[in-house]
């Protein structure tokens, strides 16, 4: 692709910062390889018999590389299943065939001696194939000869980012190219100011930077940048992750993925490690919540297996929740096959197991270990991972961790949680923590560094208190009286009165039910449901859970509520679902059994949470989906109940994950509206155990004020680079006001950029505050910066216009919507098009007409061209055969122009494209054999204003002058191709169109410039 000076620079720097960490440089052009070539055969030949000198001798080598090039190039079943394969080859775990029928497993790369590899990072590698578009890599690192990293780069001048950068390699790279991605281990997206990397094909907000955390947290641009390239791209890095931490989950039911680490998951896996491998007892991994601490477990187990050194080990994943058992199940069953994985279903299975010294991973919940016994099993190399360690973890010997601890009595222990517990009860550090390990802590990814490397995102605390008057001693009175008239006894009444007290009577009060349920309906309808979020409710007990989703779903099917989805056209009605645990003892409630789902029904109804189209938007629990239920689609969360400590820590971040609408829409920040007024408790317990003298808040807990204070120190950056706007009046949100903007923002683009930075910051706001009465007087400057905004874009290409749009959000883009024409984006018309016999007859006679010497590779298998490439030929032809400047050339270059706008996704639209371009076709031919003729177009008359304004345009047009005038050519267009009765009816027509779009603008459609707009259609269109 054509670059810039900056971003030439700025590969090079990555280049000169590879160097010292092995990598030998060769340039593209100059790499022994055919461009079609994924592999450098060469290079891979080399290794091969380098690397293998005990057997290499009884093998044809050249056979051996054959084969390996042939996995290399083979994409069947899709790029995730052959990178898996591919991988698994380069691990040296595919065996080959000798000449005497003898089978070897092959080392393709050395792991252990770095320096016995071949190592080279090559810029501008190309690849190509017959028949498709040449492509050019920014940098390739190759080990042994094959491609292990592929890094695309943007300018940091440039207006596209790391995550354009992460696209093109998905979009474009991966999907044209998919056999150059099959060894790859890792992509690279990075703009010189931000670094990013993940797995080819995979979604962008799954992209990771990679650091350290014993660097410091507030490094940030191209230093940031270097030291993240020094870490990744260190070959002992990327080979590491290539031999154990690129994981795959293709064992079916899902879609197959790819599971690269996170750097802090990478930094503890190797600690849990080193700690067996030195024969330590146990661990404390202290992650941020939503980080990533279930696979943690998986990469840690993977790579404990791997290592022979630990003598084929039994490692169990422990967990409080059957949900955090299947989550891990599909890797572990891709990565080593079934037989390596065990689920026991039974406490018995299990104690079988372990009583049979089976090795590999058992999956299993703490639960299963009741009654287990003592000494079950004595070895020493058996490793119990503890998710979730501050829970149902005691060191108290009757507990189930205790009985757990007393059947595997040498077993070591390592704790993953998000919120240790240190009180009188439960000391998490005490009980995993090593004493000699800092603060007794093997492993800490801070809430701080999660948010900065975008792992997570902020939570913000909105208080919503309902207040009710509750007459204790009329209350008491009546409860006396209840008693009396049963004859309690004072034991009877004191069960009674804690079962049925002040709290539980608060919360059944009918009044306040319709309140709060009311006010979820309202807060979420107004804000999340608008941007494609889905919410969970967490009621006081279980009678409630069922009592406001019933609630709930009376108020959705509210004619109010169907006039706010109808405004939306997602859904014609969405709904809520409760999710609550209910036994299948005799003593349960029978008023709760009708709720109880079975594990496949809980799986189902998760999955359409998880859903963006489905309409389950509410799931109401009261304890469980607390955790281990992953929503990224979850942007806010009510809350209902008094909670304290890790509890409540761990319920305010649910709806903590980052995620990225089908859309485009990026949640920035999750909500957790607040019913009881627990701002002292959340404060409480997001505390540091470890630093009591830490701020409050964690880090990640928001406040309202502080975002309203954000937005309004925002909004008047933008109001102070306005300044020298002349006679400005932000609260006047009118065609005039956005004109005087654009045309200051057209002659000075610094202020251009740095308007659309705040804007985009203001959007990412609003939607979080939009209900507060502090910012109501903004609204009418946050449209009509929304306005500008737009305005500016339509210099854009479609592609970014679609991009910047979208990560506002539906939300805020209905704001701008609201007062500026929304503009459409026109699909590309690069691919060949789809035709059926109609069509391709149709375009055999269309290439005949402006294609008369067909060429030797014309023939009948050729495959039809793109919707671009036969219009290029009609404007050839054009341009030879018509006088240019004339009315004729200029008519017919307007029809070619509404064509390239076609839209163009099956057959029937390619077969409307190209009648339209015959029709064209053969008035051209007809204009090139009569040139002395007239020759009159439908829409001969239509595209003046605009092609006069874009041809002469008078200093000091803005851009909404020169949309206005599109605005205006096309409601012409519309209106000429309609039949109408008379000539006066279209004129009238025409005027009311053009009025609509005077108001659309927010001009007047009386006076000037309406008046002389008419006078213009009239002169220039409106002619008989």
């Amino acid at each position: 692709m054509a670059k810039g000076i900056r971003e030439r620079e700025f590969q090079n720097l990555m280049i000169q910062w590879s160097l010292p960490m092995g990598w030998a440089f060769t340039a593209g052009r100059s790499l022994p390889r055919e461009t079609t070539q994924t592999v450098i055969v060469g290079e891979l030949r080399d290794a091969i018999v380098r690397l293998n000198p005990g057997v290499i001798a009884g093998f044809d080598v050249d056979s051996v590389v054959e084969e390996i090039a042939a996995s290399v190039n083979a994409v069947e079943g899709g790029l995730v299943r052959a990178n898996e394969q591919v991988l698994h080859l380069l691990r040296g775990r595919k065996e080959f065939r000798d000449a005497d029928g003898v089978w070897h497993a092959l080392k393709i790369i050395d792991f252990e001696l770095l320096a016995a590899n071949t190592l080279v990072v090559s810029d501008e590698v190309t690849i190509t194939v017959p028949g498709k578009r040449p492509r050019r890599f920014d940098l390739v690192y190759w080990v042994n000869g094959l491609p292990l990293v592929v890094v695309e780069v943007k300018s940091p001048t440039a207006q596209s980012g790391w995550a354009d950068a992460a696209r093109e390699i998905n979009d474009v790279y991966a999907t044209e190219y998919p056999w150059f991605f099959t060894p790859n281990v890792f992509a690279v997206a990075s703009d010189g100011l931000k670094l990013r990397f993940g797995a080819a094909g995979a979604p962008t907000n799954l992209w990771q930077p990679f650091r350290s955390t014993a660097d410091d947290e507030n490094l940030s641009g191209q230093v940031d940048v270097r030291r993240s390239v020094e870490l990744l791209l260190n070959p002992a890095t990327v080979l590491d992750m290539l031999a154990n931490f690129a994981l795959f989950d293709t064992s079916g039911g899902r879609v197959d993925m790819k599971y690269l680490p996170r750097y802090p998951q990478m930094e503890a896996a190797h600690l849990i490690h080193k700690r067996v491998l030195e024969g330590g007892s146990k661990g404390l991994i202290w992650q941020h919540q939503g980080s990533g601490k279930t696979l943690l477990m998986v990469f840690a187990a993977s790579l404990l297996l791997a290592d022979t050194r630990t003598e084929s080990p039994t490692i169990i994943l422990l967990s409080d929740r059957t949900q955090l058992v299947r989550q891990t199940s599909g890797v572990f069953i891709s990565a080593m096959g079934g037989a390596h994985f065990h689920q026991p279903a039974t406490s018995q299975e299990l104690r079988s197991l372990l009583a049979d010294d089976v090795r590999g991973v058992i999956s299993t919940t703490v639960h299963k270990f009741a009654d287990a016994g003592k000494n079950l099993s004595t070895r020493a190399n058996i490793i119990v991972m503890v998710d979730e360690a501050h829970r149902t973890q005691s060191a108290k010997s009757r507990s189930l961790a205790g009985q757990m601890r007393a059947a595997l009595p040498h077993a070591k222990f390592f704790g993953m949680t998000g919120t240790p517990v240190r009180n009188l009860a439960t000391d998490t550090f005490a009980l995993f923590g090593e004493e000699t390990d800092p603060g007794r802590v093997l492993h800490r990814y801070s809430v701080s560094r999660s948010l900065r490397d975008e792992a997570t995102v902020p939570v913000m605390l909105d208080p919503h208190p309902i207040s009710f008057e509750i007459n204790d001693q009329a209350l008491q009175a009546e409860f006396d009286e209840f008693a009396d008239d049963f004859d309690l006894d004072d034991p009877d009444r004191e069960l009674l009165s804690r079962k049925f007290g002040r709290l539980t009577s608060v919360f059944t009060n009918p009044d306040r039910i319709h309140t709060v349920c009311q006010d979820i309906v309202d807060h979420y309808l107004a804000g999340p449901y608008r941007n494609g979020l889905k919410a969970q409710i967490v009621a006081y007990n279980r009678e409630l859970a069922v009592t406001y989703t019933d609630k709930i779903n009376e108020l959705l099917a509210s004619f109010e509520a169907s006039q706010v989805l109808a405004a939306v056209g997602k859904h014609d009605q969405i709904t809520a679902e409760v999710n609550i645990s209910v036994s299948d003892a005799k003593g349960e409630d029978p008023a709760m059994r009708p709720f109880r789902l079975s594990e496949v029904e809980e799986e189902q109804q998760k999955r359409r949470f998880l859903t963006p189209d489905d309409p389950l938007c509410f799931l109401v629990v009261t304890a469980k989906l607390m955790t281990g239920f992953d929503a990224p689609n979850e942007g806010v969360l009510y809350l209902d109940k008094p909670m304290k400590a890790h509890t409540l820590f761990q319920t305010i971040t649910r709806p903590n994950r980052t995620w990225v609408s089908p859309t485009g829409f990026v949640k920035t920040s999750g909500v957790v509206v607040d019913y009881i007024g627990l701002a002292e408790e959340v404060q409480r317990a997001v505390v540091d155990p470890t630093a009591p003298e830490a701020g409050k808040g964690g880090g990640f807990v928001t406040d309202p004020s502080e975002l309203v204070a954000e937005f309004r120190t925002t909004f008047a950056r933008i109001e102070d680079l306005l300044i020298d706007v002349d006679d400005l009046d932000l609260t006047v949100h009118g065609y005039e006001s956005v004109r005087a903007i654009n045309a200051f923002l057209d002659a000075n683009p610094d202020a251009a950029e740095a308007f659309t930075k705040d804007y985009r910051l203001l959007a990412r706001l609003y939607p979080l505050i939009h209900t507060d009465k502090r910012i109501t007087k903004y609204q009418d400057g946050f449209g009509l910066f929304g306005s500008v905004y737009t305005t500016l874009l339509k210099k854009s290409s479609d592609e970014e216009r679609k991009e910047r749009l979208s990560e506002l959000g539906p939300m805020v883009l209905e704001i701008i919507n609201a007062h500026v024409h929304s503009f459409s984006v026109v699909a590309a018309q690069e691919e060949p098009l789809v035709l059926d016999a109609q069509g391709i007859a149709i375009l055999r006679e269309l290439l005949a007409l402006v294609r008369p010497k067909p060429g030797e590779d014309d023939g009948e298998d050729k495959p039809p061209p793109s919707a671009t490439e036969i219009l290029d030929h009609i404007k050839a032809s054009l341009d030879k055969g018509v006088e240019p400047g004339s009315a004729k050339y200029t008519a017919l270059a307007e029809r070619i122009k509404l064509l390239r706008d076609r839209i163009i996704q099956n057959a029937q639209d390619a077969l409307e494209f190209l009648s339209e371009a015959l029709r064209i076709a053969r008035t051209i031919v007809n204009a090139q054999k009569h040139p002395d003729e007239a020759v009159v177009l439908d829409e001969d008359h239509v595209g003046v204003l605009s092609r006069i304004i874009h041809d002469h345009a008078p200093p000091g047009l803005t851009i909404t002058e020169r949309n206005l005038a599109e605005e205006i050519d096309q409601v012409v267009t519309r209106s000429l191709t309609r039949s109408w009765d008379n000539a006066d009816a279209r004129n009238r027509g025409v005027r009311r169109a053009t009025a609509a779009v005077f108001r659309r603008y927010l001009l007047k459609p009386v006076g000037e410039p309406y008046d002389s707009t008419v006078a213009y259609i009239e002169a220039h269109y409106l002619v008989d």
